[in-house]
Order: C-alpha cells, then structure tokens, then sequence
C-alpha cells in the first residue's frame, strides 16, 4: 500500500517536471501550455517553435510528435487526449475540437504528397488542405486522417481506418477508405 503511493507521488513529480521542461524549451516561443496539462512521456518537436494551441486539461501519452510549419497551427479544444505514438503535421491547420479521445498511434495530417506514376512522389510537392475534428470524437488505434477531412461532432473513428472527406455529426467512420458506417443517434436511417 506505502509503495504505491510512493510510485503514484514520483508519476505526478514527474508529469511536472516535463511540464516545466516543455515550458522552457518548447513553448516559451510561443504560446505557453496551461497548468492543467498532463505529459505522461516525451513529446516529440521537429521543428521549433511549433505553433501549438491548447486549451485547459490537455494529456499526451509517450512519444507524440507535433509539428507544424511556419504559419501552420495546431489547436486542441479543452480536455483532449492524445496517446502513445500519435503524430499531427501541419502545413496549414488542425483543429481539435472539446473533449476529443485519440488513441494510439494515429496520424493526422493536413497534407499529402503529390503523385505521378511517371515520376513517383518526388519533387512534385504537395496538397494541403486543413482537417477538423468536431468536439466529443473518439477516433481510434491507427487511424489516418488526411488533407481535407472534416469530422462532425460526436463521432467513431474506427480502428485502422484511412479517413478523407467531410462526414455529418454523430456517425459512425469506418473502413479504408473510409464511410459512414451507421448513425450514432436512433433517429437516423440508412439511405
């Protein structure tokens, strides 16, 4: 009983330390994260500064990577989740709506590269367009979100979808590529 209050007092010593860690070395240019903010292991910052905006209650799991351009941003509502292995890259916007769960290992981002079949991926730039999650989504283990995606509010993101497009509020998002799969309100019926 002693020792797991001993553990439980060192996890929360430690949670502050890389608080004040991040504070000093990565938000400092720019905006800084509230007090509220739990960081369970080590973020990841390519490119500094990253122009992160968050709101209160935030928590990031170990090894999430933000990273956003140089007019780029990335904002996260109140009370959102991000964990293990998580990555967002921004060329141009990410928003995060209210309350939003974001299991492990899921990459959203705002741009793709461009493709030829006679040329391949390289030097042909790139497609960017801003995605949006609306407030209380759950999306789930390895999902893709890319360019473009706009997510309504109270949604499922299914395990390991491929996520692209614009999707109504309070559905169901499956598969890869991913579509409604069904309506999370008792009202809605299938076309």
């Amino acid at each position: 009983m002693i020792l797991r209050g001993v553990h439980s007092i060192f996890r929360r010593i430690g949670m502050a330390l890389r608080l004040v860690f991040y504070q000093t070395v990565v938000f400092v240019w720019h905006v800084p994260a509230p007090a509220s903010t739990k960081i369970y292991g080590r973020l990841r910052f390519p490119h500094v500064p990253c122009n992160l905006f968050m709101g209160p209650e935030c928590a990031f799991g170990h090894d999430v990577v933000l990273s956003t351009g140089h007019s780029a941003q990335i904002t996260l509502g109140r009370q959102v989740t991000i964990n293990d292995g998580c990555l967002l890259v921004a060329s141009e916007r990410i928003e995060i709506g209210d309350r939003v769960a974001i299991g492990e290992y899921v990459s959203i981002r705002d741009q793709q590269h461009r493709h030829s079949p006679d040329h391949g991926v390289r030097d042909l730039g790139f497609d960017v367009e801003a995605v949006q999650i609306g407030e209380n989504t759950w999306i789930g283990r390895g999902a893709f979100l890319g360019p473009g995606t706009h997510i309504g509010r109270g949604c499922i993101v299914a395990a390991n979808s491929v996520v692209h497009g614009v999707f109504p509020d309070g559905v169901l998002i499956a598969g890869a590529p991913a579509t409604v799969k069904k309506s999370l309100r008792p009202e809605w019926r299938a076309p």
